[in-house]
């Protein structure tokens, strides 16, 4: 029988704290809702006799935080970012990562994905008996098993069995079935119908740099590499990518506000210390938290400022395992300032989940969404700490005109202890499901006492797909490119698409200093096809107070409020990237309602019974251009007049009825715009 060396829960004591930890022979830890401080290290001694047994050393992680080291709270002595609610434990004291044993330490974590779907992970343990940090394989994910007494909802639950890995061959995993002997009063030996089956068909990593299982200099699609043999190895700090199962029912199948999903139970030797990731000049690489704690994402771009200040999360609602039809994206993370800790930095969703101008999701459009939000866009997320588990995307100085996966140079970034925090995790915080008994705001754990202000632009394009955008506001932002404020679509490009242009870039997370009268920030308009329509509105505000936000028409001198209106722009093939700005204030006011003037020389009039619209050029200026734009910026007339003629006309019979824009210029650089009602 297991022997408790120590059982801990909230009922109990609200925390501990520890000296130096080893568990020995068939004694176990177990740890729910609270936080242990172990001032040495931790070692998990013997092995249990078979996988998953309930003998052996082992540690049961399930709720709460353990921290090891003198120096709590990120290694210097503040522990005011502890928090209650989700499995975790750090090892501040042992900076080398000389955890140890053939015990094992679990912990849950539960995806949200189908049998059609990804999520990205990374292993929060290496492999016992193998030594510190030495990686992860696919016989160390388990499953969770019914336990007589023991309610399973509780995560009182101990006893596991090791995860059946199909072959190659399999395209789908199922979830485990299992049961009581007695059902009705949920007694007896436990009895596994069928174990957790993992489809090892869709276990890959993506690792630039070729290290470690890495792809060997082979770029794009190809250089991923597979995971399915039981010898392949995963280092620390690496990620990797795995479906879900069929949903149908099981214990094992937990459902939150994201969607439903499987619980694992990853076991083994906790990971801990510095643990070194490589990525290549001009690629990515997929790597993770690798520890089994919450993972600060700000400390670590600004602890590694080589690589680029962006962290993407996968998200995906694809319903086949046909390559063409998947459907997914990149969401893009930004750090925000630098020396501000509470400027939790910035996130943009992937572009494929659509949603209405207001941003909520289209009926419909977010089902089956995995690895993602399915929140109403605008309601001001970040992704700054990452959960147990967590797997995301990183690249090294791309070259966002270039292929994204060119070949290049080696580089390092290294994950540490001092990114290490007690963070609960929720759905606004994680890709992954709240824990059991979890529901708290992430603003809420990290003390935030900061808010940039911002504005989250929505544009829907061709009434298909939404992409979103984050303007910002305030402390370090410059006119010019800021690390830690700018987010590029590096990772998630569409072929028609809004972004915001700067330093010969694409972006859709941008900081500018702020001035009513002064501010305008250009916005880009590329078009595969023939032509496509982008309807852009203001989602929300955010510690920004104004007035206005307008779309401004350089070429018409027209506004357009996006801020309590939307306003559709129909563009041709091609890019548009010098056109549109987006400002808060009229440079010109309209002096009668219709009029934008820099020059009168001109009479510009409509005569809809004789469909004739006319320029009268008393002056006999030499025209350079006239010009008639629907409310839409499209150009639906033009002339360029050689000669100076004191009259042109044109014939508007083929006009639909609407308000247009007259515009004349001349070669002297004189301007007048004038809005006409044309009624066929």
């Amino acid at each position: 029988m297991k022997n408790f060396t120590l059982f801990i829960a909230t009922l109990f004591v609200a925390g501990s704290s520890i000296a130096q930890v080893q568990v020995n022979n068939d004694a176990f830890i177990y740890s729910k809702g609270t936080d242990i401080f172990i001032t040495k290290g931790l070692v998990l001694r013997d092995a249990p006799s078979a996988p998953g047994a309930s003998d052996g050393s082992a540690f049961y992680l399930r709720e709460g935080a353990i921290q090891t080291g003198v120096n709590a709270g990120k290694g210097n002595g503040n522990i005011a970012h502890l928090i209650q609610g989700d499995p975790a434990l750090i090892d501040i004291s042992d900076p080398i990562g000389n955890n140890g044993g053939n015990g094992t330490l679990s912990v849950f974590q539960e995806g949200v994905a189908n049998n059609f779907t990804y999520n990205y992970w990374s292993s929060p343990v290496s492999e016992s008996g193998a030594g510190s940090n030495a990686g992860f394989k696919n016989t160390q994910m388990y499953f969770p098993l019914l336990m007589e007494n023991f309610p399973f909802e509780t995560d009182f639950v101990i006893d596991a069995e090791p995860a059946f890995i199909f072959d190659t061959s399999v395209r789908d995993g199922r979830t485990d079935n299992q049961e009581y002997t007695n059902n009705t009063t949920q007694t007896g030996p436990t009895i596994v119908n069928q174990p957790l089956r993992i489809a090892s068909r869709w276990l890959y990593s993506y690792n630039s740099v070729g290290d470690g299982a890495g792809n060997g200099g082979t770029q794009g699609y190809f250089g991923w590499q597979s995971f399915a043999p039981s010898a392949a190895t995963v280092l620390p700090g690496y990620g990797f990518t795995m479906k879900g199962v069929i949903l149908d029912s099981g214990v094992n199948l937990e459902t939150s506000s994201l969607g439903q999903g499987q619980r694992y139970d990853f076991r083994g030797i906790p990971n801990n210390g510095d643990i070194e990731v490589g990525v290549a000049q001009g690629d990515f690489s997929l790597i993770g938290n690798p520890y089994p704690s919450a993972l600060d994402l700000k400390d670590f771009l600004f602890d590694n400022p080589e690589i680029t200040p962006e962290i993407y999360f996968w998200d995906s609602q694809s319903t086949t395992h046909l390559l063409i039809e998947y459907e997914g994206g990149y969401g893009v993370y930004t750090p925000g300032a630098m020396g501000i800790e509470g400027d939790d930095g910035e996130f943009v969703p992937a572009t494929f989940i659509k949603y209405d101008e207001n941003g909520v999701p289209i009926s419909g459009s977010e089902d089956d969404v995995t690895g993602g939000p399915s929140f109403p866009v605008g309601a001001g997320t970040t992704r700054r700490y990452a959960p147990v588990g967590q797997g995301f995307m990183i690249v090294r100085d791309n070259d966002v005109t270039g292929n994204p996966f060119a070949v290049g140079s080696k580089g390092t970034a290294t994950f540490s202890n001092s990114q290490r925090d007690l963070v609960k995790e929720n759905n606004s915080n994680s890709f992954f499901k709240a824990a059991p008994g979890s529901g708290s705001d992430q603003s809420t754990n990290a003390n935030t006492t900061f808010v940039r202000p911002k504005i989250i632009i929505n544009t829907f394009i061709n009434k298909s797909y939404n992409r979103q955008m984050i303007l910002s506001f305030g402390e370090g932002a410059t006119l010019g490119y800021d690390w830690g404020l700018e987010g590029s679509n590096n990772a998630n490009r569409v072929n028609t698409d809004i972004y915001m242009p700067l330093e010969n870039n694409e972006y859709v997370i941008q900081s500018v200093p702020f001035s009513k009268n002064e501010t305008a920030v250009p916005v880009a308009f590329k078009t595969a096809n023939n032509s496509a329509t982008f309807q852009i509105r203001v989602a929300t505000a955010i510690n920004f107070d104004t007035e206005k936000v307008l779309i401004h028409d350089k070429q018409t001198n027209t506004y357009h409020d996006i801020l309590n209106d939307s306003y559709t722009i129909t563009t041709e093939k091609g890019l548009v990237d010098d056109r549109y700005e987006i400002v808060f204030e009229e440079k010109s006011t309209l002096s009668n309602g219709d009029e934008i003037l820099t020059s009168n020389a001109f009479n510009i009039f409509q005569n809809n019974e004789r469909s004739l619209l006319t320029i009268l050029n008393p002056a006999s200026k030499e025209v350079s251009n006239i010009s008639v734009f629907d409310l839409a910026g499209r150009l639906v007339a033009q002339q360029s007049p050689k000669e100076a003629n004191q009259e042109f006309t044109f014939n508007t019979t083929s006009y639909s009825t609407g308000i247009y824009i007259v515009k004349v210029a001349t070669r002297n650089d004189e301007e007048m715009a004038q809005k006409v009602i044309i009624s066929n």
